[in-house]
């Protein structure tokens, strides 16, 4: 469709390369676990309840994360090593004061609002963070050892960053609930970082399976494999002409074809084999011809030959294409079907087939087609049916095909007597 559009935009192909795949998928399927873990040690080592509530991922800018920071808060900046990059967790103000307030024995929440963290709070909170690192340092162990410790603690959001403000962040915040009120634990991480992470899971069978092959994944595979239909045409003849012809096509004119012997197995533009053809049970069927190996481009390279006989294409020098003017006149539309050419071909039928069954072709086998014997045979211009036709005799005892109906013709009487 032609128009004339304004303000378009530059199209980005690389724009999906750069969106989350395997990496956040990864972190979403493990920070769940690690989130649980972190409050159950918590309890254990604090005794007192601490539940999560909702685990968040999230791959969002540097800049993003870092002020979706509580303004009170501490964190752990920690190195990633042997994956790039570092790590920051910070765990909010009111999450800290609320088990430093468990520690010290109080049994109701006094709500005010948070401005600093006091001496005791941030010594409590430096233990919650080399807590929180070491359950995550555990559950990450079975894919990569990592050594996550402390290398500084920050409890000023201005001072906090671990990469570009451009870069992308892998963020996951986990949010407690506590008898004496809740709060939030962030984790911040380069998405870039864990590149080498994503190559080794990709290697491995799952998104956390064990090493080798899946044999769920390999059968489910060949299962799928084996009952997935394959259509296949055969094709009786080919020929090329040029687009200008199709504005006198009539019933009745007999198309430059030659009807070959035998049918050619076509399936997705790719020939196949050679078949027989005939009929059993009122429908037209073939019988597969074994075909040496390479014999096929021969054939397909016969067929290009026959069709240039019969069209002779014009040789035509490719242009270089110059700027219009606004209200210039078009072009001749003679002038350019002239010089474009259609592939016709006459079909004998179709049939589908299972992978599993067209593996087992053998030389011999009978294939029934969908055609019934005494129908029309269809012809189609470059996969699209154009018309019906019928096998006539020429001259010499060669044989061609002869338009007996428009295919859209064909349509509209058929739904009208519908």
């Amino acid at each position: 469709m032609l128009e004339d559009i304004t303000g378009a935009e530059p199209l980005d192909l690389l724009d999906s390369m750069r969106a989350p795949q395997l990496r956040s998928m990864l972190m979403e399927h493990l920070s769940d676990r690690f989130m649980r873990q972190i409050a159950f040690n918590l309890f254990q080592r604090m005794r007192h309840s601490v539940q999560l509530l909702s685990c968040i991922n999230n791959v969002i800018s540097h800049e993003a994360a870092m002020s979706a920071l509580p303004e009170v808060m501490l964190a752990g900046i920690s190195e990633l090593e042997p994956l790039r990059g570092r790590m920051l967790l910070a765990i909010d103000g009111d999450l800290i004061g609320a088990m430093v307030d468990a520690m010290c024995g109080a049994t109701a929440a006094h709500p005010f609002e948070r401005y600093e963290l006091s001496a005791l709070e941030t010594r409590v909170g430096k233990q919650m963070i080399d807590l929180a690192l070491e359950t995550i340092t555990d559950t990450l162990n079975p894919l990569v050892p990592l050594n996550l410790k402390p290398i500084a603690y920050e409890n000023a959001t201005g001072m906090l960053a671990i990469a570009d403000g451009q870069d992308w962040m892998i963020a996951v915040t986990g949010i407690f609930e506590t008898t004496l009120g809740s709060g939030t634990i962030k984790l911040i991480a380069p998405y870039a970082g864990f590149e080498p992470l994503e190559v080794k899971v990709a290697t491995q069978s799952g998104l956390l399976g064990g090493r080798g092959l899946d044999a769920g994944w390999t059968s489910a595979i060949e299962r799928l494999t084996d009952t997935t239909p394959v259509e296949i045409r055969f094709e009786l003849a080919r020929a090329t002409v040029p687009l200008a012809m199709f504005d006198m096509l009539q019933p009745g004119w007999i198309l430059p074809f030659t009807l070959e012997p035998e049918a050619i197995a076509v399936s997705d533009d790719i020939d196949l084999f050679l078949a027989d053809y005939g009929q059993a049970d009122g429908y037209v069927c073939c019988r597969v011809k074994a075909v040496p190996e390479g014999d096929m481009d021969m054939v397909d390279q016969k067929e290009r030959s026959a069709a240039e006989r019969l069209v002779e294409p014009e040789r035509v020098e490719l242009e270089r294409i110059q700027a219009q003017p606004r209200g210039a006149g078009a072009i001749s539309a003679r002038h350019v079907l002239d010089r474009v050419h259609v592939a016709l071909t006459v079909e004998l039928g179709r049939t589908q087939i299972a992978v599993k069954d067209l593996r087992a072709l053998r030389h011999g086998q009978i294939i029934s087609l969908d055609q019934m014997v005494g129908e029309p045979l269809v012809i189609f211009a470059n996969g699209q049916k154009l018309a019906f036709g019928e096998v006539v005799a020429v001259a010499n005892d060669r044989y061609g095909i002869r338009v007996t109906g428009l295919a859209e013709e064909t349509a509209v009487e058929s739904g009208g007597v519908g």
